[in-house]
């Protein structure tokens, strides 16, 4: 209810009777203990389970986790079986969430129009199966409003993503950083810690390397959780397209050599790695064949814009269960 009709009872103008003035008193009592009750079973609702983090004002919740695990081929038996996933997909989704609504502004009436356009033309298909949008979402291990909700992600990022990609970013983006493409190698070493909590102590360990109390092999076999810890971390020569995570492999190609990094974290825990020697790459932007892994490579670069443009949106776990650990803010804004 808006403040205007509420504003025309309250008001006592003309020498209106006192009882009218105490009738609007009652109203506007019972107004906010409906404001009150509606927040209490809010409340409630978080408390039960059913949202799972809030980003800003939009709610994470278990079924919007229940349909990206379906979309990756889950069964019930292996989502229920592993909340380690599941916490990580809450990450991606309040990730995913902080770019839809980047998009969503920068859209503004457009980007609203395009994702009802692509919500009704999805009611319409299922329509057309006989199923109703209940019993279609059930089949995908979900709901309809986590449905719409991937719907509008999807109709909203691809549509950046086509106006984006061009031949000509695209070449722009190659240029900026051509060690991912072009073939540079590196000859690397490792200390990995699948704990990411261990943060502080993989970062004074890197200091103690630094100021030679203790030689980065023999760290390496002491501490390293990695299987390479018997070779004293030693990986060999790596390319952008090895084994380790992308965030790992660009830090190390894009150093100089005899360089020890700094801890970096990815998706598989913490890394420490020492550069021993860099081989340049010299294959250029025309020479590239396969312009695959540059889009994805893109893709992800325009992914983290939209995040960091997000501003300061809270983020607010409500099952703290699934809260990523070691993870203080996403972009400019924070978490509680």
């Amino acid at each position: 209810m808006t403040n205007e009709p509420r504003d025309r009872i309250c008001r006592s103008t003309n020498g209106r009777v006192a009882s009218e003035s105490k009738w609007a008193l009652c109203f506007c009592l019972l107004c906010l203990l409906a404001d009150a009750n509606a927040q209490e079973a809010y409340q409630t609702n978080e408390a039960a389970g059913d949202v799972i983090v809030l980003v800003g004002d939009d709610p994470i919740r278990r079924a919007d986790i229940d349909l990206l695990l379906h979309r990756r081929g889950w069964t019930a038996t292996q989502r229920d079986a592993s909340p380690a996933l599941r916490s990580a997909l809450a990450e991606t989704l309040v990730r995913r969430q902080l770019a839809l609504q980047t998009l969503k502004r920068s859209g503004s009436k457009s980007a609203e129009l395009k994702v009802q356009q692509a919500i009704k033309l999805w009611e319409q298909q299922v329509a057309a199966t006989g199923q109703t949008l209940s019993q279609y979402a059930d089949k995908h291990a979900t709901d309809v409003q986590a449905m719409q909700t991937e719907i509008a992600w999807l109709t909203l990022w691809n549509d950046y993503l086509g106006a984006r990609l061009t031949d000509e970013n695209l070449e722009k983006f190659f240029n900026t950083r051509p060690f991912l493409f072009d073939d540079t190698q590196v000859d690397v070493s490792q200390i990995f810690l699948k704990d990411v909590s261990r943060r502080e102590f993989l970062t004074q360990l890197a200091e103690q390397i630094r100021d030679e109390s203790i030689s980065f092999e023999s760290a390496a076999k002491e501490f390293s959780d990695a299987g390479s810890a018997a070779e004293g971390g030693h990986l060999g020569w790596i390319d952008a397209e090895g084994d380790l995570p992308d965030i790992v492999a660009a830090a190390c190609l894009s150093s100089e050599a005899d360089t020890l990094l700094p801890v970096i974290r990815s998706s598989l825990g913490l890394h420490l790695i020492f550069v021993h020697e860099v081989r340049p790459g010299h294959r250029s932007f025309s020479e590239l064949n396969d312009h695959r892994r540059l889009r994805r490579q893109a893709a992800d670069f325009l992914f983290e814009h939209l995040i960091r443009q997000s501003g300061d949106t809270t983020v607010r776990w409500i099952d703290v269960r699934y809260k990523p650990v070691d993870k203080d803010e996403y972009a400019s804004g924070g978490q509680k």
